[in-house]
């Protein structure tokens, strides 16, 4: 007996696999050269956490947002929270603490200020002295005028302290660290916004990556030290944005080296239990780390960076290229099996020509999966996307390449091993149930659709950031104690812009235009008008149960009001024009914007509350401050990480709409194009919809939000399992052409089944891999991909043999 190899009808495919297998050394030569090239750039391939990779593609608010910054030249900054062990923070003990936190802080390169109690201004502390010569002597706690019980009450009572420096109950201390900034990534900036030439932007941009990678080496040096302090300080806690991202940075590198050391294991020992041969188990590894490197290094040449939704393509790419060398193997052993006395060059070339079209279409299907991410308008989801698509045509370019070369220089293997008979018997039990008892599949399938169709209606996407990290780990606990204590930590910002007075002035009225002249200058802009709305607006806000620290024009107005001083608008001009700088820079410039004609209000969320719905408080404060200031001729505009946040959030239902309308489509198309036949089109489909549907069902009913990496398990599920059911009616259509319908579905699990089996369990396990993952969305990532997998598998074997059974025609499957 002859193998089946048909020269005629592959002469290409056979001339390249030809050339491989006559050659195998030099092609294993200039494989070597290509992994060496590209290692070089995999080395350098970044990895980014920052905001601008949390956003929506275009997002208008994100411009508002990156205004905001320039016009009140805010600074990142990290908040510690430190509990004393007895009394409360002025104790005198706890003082001492606190002063020595303050020396070991100023240590750190990149701390450009410190603000706590100790060193927080005050104004009225020191008895004999009036608020003008207060303003001149800078006073704080540690001064040697200042009266400490009057300064232990101005700071209970002052609004810009209480819920930032100190908590209400006096049972935690808040330390403000405000980071220096990279004027040379400012300058940068500017000089790309205010360029035409679209060269010299891109030459800019790639400046200004250099300089963003510069600025995150340096907050993570910083961070790493203030968590060295922790060892010191027993109970300080550190929050912030920036140690949010930063801590998301070390959780993928962390997983990345995770998955690509424990998951390569794990596929190795699964490797040599389905097949006992070290020779696979070795080749196997060789190709998936190839496609990893030089993927790798595709995308550091690009210019890609790793953010925290693309972290998991290590696993991903690893699963996707085993399952392609696992159905190469699986037909090199049946070949080798049924033509024993076949040669190796023989077996090569019947194992890669007949897999070479079910094996394109399945990563061609794949990577369609992880295009239909470019829809998503969510920058991290489009990356991942690009990077998986072109990981994918990487793998299964250089999988039949490895495999022939290695291959070709390596005897035949003296034995086969075959799945166990439990096994056998399980692929055996699951084709004569879809031929037998489809009445009984199609009951379950009916009820999939039902309890899909209620668990989407319940689909949400709450998040939080807290909720991202394990209770175990120290960002959530220190997020936590922020929270609660320190009024809040997500923060969100609102904007009241004023009209530009316009005034008819005549030349030569020399009394109107010197009035002129004063109303233009910095004291005379703080009017009643704006002092009023900065109180009505305020109060709004402080009684919202959401929101914790308020800060704005409105709070300085309450500290004078404390001090027992009429706060009018020319008490606010005075103090403008006699404050110092620092003073200056801490109660005024923050909140009102003289050349923008804007007052600005600032506020932390409880974003802990397990009742909080983040679309629904935005739309909620936006809607009641429209009404309030609807007379005031005043725009308003809410902004801050929370709304460029919640903007994603909200996304993700639509882009999840947008990615698998379109995946649907054209993998409809494409199993158009792979069957010649419009029934197999249909049923290859359903039997991939029903267990993803099922999926989103499980979502809505058990609570778990939607999120980054959530949303894209339907396109990546779709993507890989549509793999199986082209592998499987491939091989019904060779089998059906010489045997009945029955008997072709029963050869077929016979046969591809067993591969079906392999793959699957592989991919199971590559994804309950991401289970050990510090991070949550990739834990549920994790968990959800593999009860896809399953579901798929199952649909494949009991689902798909049953609609063949019941709805195709030899007579329509035979051309």
């Amino acid at each position: 007996m002859k193998l089946p190899l048909n020269p005629q009808n592959n002469n290409l495919f056979l001339r390249f696999y030809r050339a491989i297998l006559n050659a195998p050394k030099l092609t294993l030569t200039f494989c070597a050269i290509i992994f060496f090239v590209f290692g070089f750039f995999a080395l350098k391939l970044p990895i980014d956490a920052s905001s601008d990779s949390l956003i929506l593609e275009n997002d208008k608010d994100f411009k508002t947002y990156d205004s905001i910054i320039k016009n009140y030249t805010t600074q990142d900054f990290l908040i510690l929270a430190l509990s004393p062990k007895k009394g409360d923070v002025f104790h005198h003990d706890f003082l001492t603490t606190l002063q020595n936190l303050t020396n070991d802080l100023k240590q750190i390169p990149q701390i450009d200020g410190i603000l706590s109690i100790l060193n927080a201004p005050l104004l009225k502390s020191a008895p004999n002295l009036e608020l003008q010569e207060s303003l001149k002597a800078n006073l704080t706690l540690l001064s040697v005028q200042t009266d400490f019980e009057l300064a232990k009450q101005e700071i209970l009572h002052h609004p810009f302290y209480t819920q930032n420096l100190i908590s209400k109950d006096l049972k935690t201390a808040g330390i403000l660290i405000y980071l220096k900034n990279n004027t040379r990534l400012e300058q940068l900036r500017e000089l790309k916004n205010t360029e035409t030439n679209e060269s010299q932007k891109q030459e800019i941009q790639k400046l200004i990556e250099q300089e963003k990678g510069k600025v995150q080496t340096q907050n993570d040096v910083t961070i790493t030290m203030l968590k060295n302090l922790q060892n010191k300080y027993e109970g300080l806690q550190i929050g912030g944005i920036t140690l949010i991202a930063s801590d998301m940075i070390a959780y993928v590198k962390s997983d990345l080296i995770t998955y690509g050391t424990s998951l390569s294991v794990i596929l190795a020992l699964m490797l040599w239990v389905f097949f006992g041969h070290l020779r696979f188990v070795f080749l196997t590894l060789l190709i998936c780390l190839f496609t990893l490197v030089v993927s790798s290094g595709i995308f550091a040449a690009f210019g890609f960076k790793i953010t925290v939704v693309s972290s998991n393509y290590v696993s991903l790419l690893l699963i996707i290229n085993v399952s392609l060398v696992v159905h190469l193997i699986v037909a090199y052993l049946e070949f080798y099996s049924k033509f024993p006395k076949a040669s190796q060059k023989n077996l090569l070339y019947a194992t890669l020509l007949t897999k070479q079209m079910p094996s394109f279409f399945a990563a061609f299907t794949t990577m369609i999966g992880f295009l239909s991410l470019i829809y998503s308008n969510i920058l991290p989801i489009i990356h991942l996307g690009i990077v998986m698509s072109l990981g994918v045509s990487v793998a299964l370019l250089f999988t039949f390449v490895l495999f022939a070369s290695v291959s070709a220089l390596l005897d035949k293997p003296k034995h086969t091993t075959k799945l166990s008979t439990r096994q056998q018997r399980f692929l055996e039990f699951c084709a004569n149930l879809a031929i037998r008892k489809s009445k009984i599949i199609y009951f379950f399938a009916i009820l999939c659709v039902a309890f899909s169709l209620y668990g989407i209606q319940n689909l949400k996407v709450e998040n939080s950031f807290v909720n991202y990290f394990k209770d175990s780990s120290q960002i959530k606990q220190g997020l936590l104690k922020i929270d609660k204590d320190l009024g809040g930590t997500v923060p969100l910002e609102i904007l009241l812009t004023f009209p530009s007075k316009i005034t008819q002035s005549s030349i030569d009225d020399e009394f109107e235009a010197e009035f002129n002249s004063l109303e233009s200058q910095d004291t005379y802009w703080f009017d009643s008008q704006k002092l009023r709305l900065a109180k009505i607006v305020h109060n709004y806000l402080e009684d919202n149960p959401y929101a914790g620290s308020v800060l704005s024009l409105h709070s300085l107005v309450r500290l004078i009001g404390n001090l027992g001083i009429n706060a009018d608008d020319w008490t606010i001009a005075f103090l403008y024009k006699n404050a110092r700088d620092t003073l200056k820079a801490q109660i005024f410039t923050p909140y009102a914007n003289l050349e923008q004609n804007q007052l600005r209000f600032v506020l932390r969320t409880f974003d802990s509350n397990p009742t909080l719905k983040r679309n629904d408080f935005i739309i909620q404060i936006r809607k009641d401050l429209e009404s309030l200031l609807q007379n005031e001729k005043v725009q308003v505009q809410v902004n801050g990480v929370m709304v460029l946040y919640n903007n994603l959030l909200q996304n993700l239902i639509s882009s999840q709409v947008d990615t698998l309308s379109f995946v649907i489509g054209i993998i409809f198309l494409v199993f158009l194009w792979i069957f010649r036949n419009l029934k197999l089109a249909i049923i290859a489909l359903l039997t991939n919809i029903l267990p993803l549907s099922a999926i989103f069902g499980i979502l809505g009913i058990s609570g778990i939000p939607l999120d980054l990496m959530g949303v894209t398990i339907a396109a990546i599920s779709l993507g890989i399992g549509v793999d199986d059911v082209i592998h499987y009616i491939h091989r019904f259509k060779a089998e059906i052409k010489n045997h009945s319908l029955q008997d072709a579905i029963l050869e077929s699990h016979d046969s591809i089944g067993s591969a079906m089996y392999y793959t699957t369990f592989i991919i199971v396990v590559g994804f309950c891999a991401m289970m050990s993952s510090n991070f949550i969305p990739t834990i549920y990532f994790g968990f959800l991909t593999t009860l896809v997998m399953l579901l798929m598998l199952l649909s494949a074997l009991l689902l798909l043999p049953a609609l063949l059974n019941s709805f195709c025609k030899i007579s329509a499957l035979r051309f």
